[in-house]
């Protein structure tokens, strides 16, 4: 997810092309999710923390979780959420995307500031952080786009200043509808062409070697925290 009002940069269409690609393992063969990061949770009411060792069905019953708690809060469908994050990152909790995105809903550090989010990267890429950030500027980019899916998709892939349609835009959201779909959520509006951008060859043979690449059961919050701050140089000395 790019900063509202931002070109798409070519690391961020990579980014994405890898993670839709990542996602097309089936959920029966994928590794099962990390465990969710020990941290303090938002308020008294978020759900309860399973305890660790967590199989792929309670890491995915705890995303759901807090998922529902925080789309409930911004009035926007669970099962829009959930598809957003299926395919930012497969819910891999550890993610981090070609320009910095982070966890689970891939939302960048600074989208998070600008909703009022003052804590660290590792903070950031905590299930029930990252969730809430990512669910309030998906719940804005809908009402932004008047209830389309597809506007709200490109705008939370692209920024809330965007208003043309990339061709991965299109492709980002034809991978929500499908997730919907496939869960039985009704699905409306039409899919639009796209206007600007090249068609990207998704697929290409990553697959489940991408998901095992991404440290899914692995994840670290120093080797995290690291990683983020090693991104952050490289990203700087390039400008």
């Amino acid at each position: 997810m790019t900063a509202a009002g931002r070109a798409e940069p070519a690391a961020k269409d990579a980014s994405f092309a890898i993670r839709y690609a990542a996602i097309e393992v089936p959920a029966d063969t994928a590794p099962a999710p990390s465990p969710p990061f020990a941290g303090p949770l938002d308020g008294p009411s978020a759900p309860a923390k399973p305890e660790s060792p967590m199989s792929r069905s309670d890491a995915l019953a705890y995303y759901r979780a807090l998922i529902e708690k925080e789309a409930g809060r911004q009035g926007l469908a669970p099962a829009i959420a959930e598809a957003v994050m299926a395919v930012e990152s497969g819910y891999n909790p550890g993610a981090i995307g070609g320009v910095g995105e982070i966890g689970l809903m891939q939302i960048l550090p600074s989208t998070a500031r600008m909703l009022g989010f003052t804590g660290s990267n590792a903070e950031l890429a905590m299930p029930e952080n990252n969730i809430r950030y990512g669910v309030t500027y998906l719940a804005q980019a809908w009402r932004l786009a008047g209830g389309d899916l597809c506007t709200a998709t490109m705008k939370y892939r692209a920024g809330h200043g965007e208003t043309r349609f990339s061709h991965l835009s299109v492709n980002y959201c034809l991978a929500v509808r499908s997730k919907l779909f496939a869960r039985g959520f009704p699905v409306t509006g039409s899919v639009p062409v796209a206007t600007f951008g090249k068609p990207a060859g998704l697929g290409g043979g990553c697959g489940q070697k991408c998901l095992r690449a991404a440290g899914i059961g692995r994840v670290d919050l120093a080797g995290l925290n690291t990683r983020l701050n090693t991104l952050v140089m490289q990203v700087r000395g390039a400008r």
